[in-house]
């Protein structure tokens, strides 16, 4: 009888512009593991990918084939990179809503318009539907219709929840205040059953799981992963890859007076401050549970995230300027350094199959 093998999984944080630190990481890994195995991507050496906002924009570029009926990944992890480095600045600085417009937050508190994203994702991704995409995926958002969290995943059933990749994207990351909740309809032939479902409204995913690893290790425990003769892993049958994207430089001034801080002071503070604990709480549970294993056992975890010293880039998430994204660049190759010598290529060797 086969042996079970190991099912690799990885997981991408939410952002915003910072996304460059992670795919900076992978575009280094992808070359590491080609090196290796002439010819793959980073779709052939992980079995499920998670992602929340641009983590969950990133998902989908490492997923998506070069056909309907392609096995081939249609875009590497070097222009995934790219992604970032030539679009951010059309996704954020110049698509700015000026104050005066929004009369500085009274009237209207989104900063940004969804146009350019959105065609953006259009071109990028045109009518491809989540359940093409090329491995099982999970990728995180927050249903305001039904007030809770939802995740749209590529292996359900498509008679009753099927959406396009590019409003799947839309929707994990319309983060509060910078973009408008996006309003997207499922497309499956079922779905009018499910009223709720049929058409969402929906919330960056980082309000609920800025780091999905937790949702993704949920989700592969009820996976049957048919191609590495595992159903339902546990965790010493994981391989778990989680990266951050270098949050947590945001300041919080007059620390000692928030007492007597006032309404529009907390709002300001708030989303940083949920946003960074949420992603230290996944972080220790994630290493807390690994820990359980004993010294034999094949499952690993690994989290790789910026090192507050190598924190040199702005602590806005939508800082797209020339010189912001070289100081990410920069971030990125940094915490690269970090990762390698903390292990990360024997952990990449332990992706490959013996």
């Amino acid at each position: 009888m086969e042996s079970k093998k190991k099912v690799r999984i990885l997981s991408l944080d939410g952002g915003g512009i910072r996304g460059i630190i992670p795919a900076t990481i992978i575009d280094y890994i992808e070359k590491y593991l080609e090196k290796k195995r002439p010819g793959t991507t980073i779709a052939d050496h992980f079995d499920f990918i998670s992602g929340t906002s641009t983590g969950g924009i990133l998902t989908a570029l490492y997923l998506t084939p070069q056909d309907d009926n392609s096995s081939k990944a249609k875009y590497s992890a070097a222009d995934a990179l790219a992604f970032y480095a030539k679009e951010g600045y059309t996704i954020f600085n110049a698509s700015k809503i000026s104050d005066l417009r929004r009369l500085w937050g009274l009237i209207n508190a989104t900063l940004f318009s969804p146009v350019n994203l959105e065609n953006l994702l259009k071109r990028t991704f045109g009518d491809l539907m989540i359940s093409q995409l090329m491995k099982p995926c999970l990728i995180t958002t927050y249903n305001m219709t039904t007030r809770s969290s939802y995740f749209f995943t590529s292996n359900e059933d498509t008679s009753k929840r099927e959406f396009y990749v590019r409003d799947v994207l839309r929707s994990t990351s319309a983060a509060p205040t910078y973009f408008p909740p996006a309003r997207i309809k499922n497309i499956a032939p079922k779905s009018q059953a499910n009223k709720a479902l049929a058409t969402m409204i929906n919330l960056d995913g980082g309000v609920i799981a800025n780091n999905p690893t937790m949702c993704a290790y949920a989700e592969a425990r009820n996976t049957h992963f048919k191609e590495r003769n595992n159903n339902e892993p546990s965790a010493s049958h994981m391989y778990i890859l989680s990266i951050g994207t270098g949050g947590g430089g945001f300041e919080l001034k007059n620390k000692e007076r928030s007492a007597k801080w006032n309404l529009l002071k907390w709002a300001k503070s708030i989303p940083d401050i949920m946003l960074d604990g949420s992603i230290d709480t996944v972080a220790f549970q994630m290493s807390e549970i690994y820990e359980t294993l004993l010294p034999n056992d094949p499952g690993a975890y690994m989290r790789i995230d910026t090192p507050k010293e190598h924190q040199n880039y702005s602590a806005n998430m939508s800082d797209a300027s020339p010189e912001n994204i070289k100081k990410l660049l920069t971030a990125g190759n940094k915490t690269l350094e970090v990762a390698k010598a903390k292990g990360l290529d024997n952990f990449l060797d332990g992706l490959l199959d013996e």
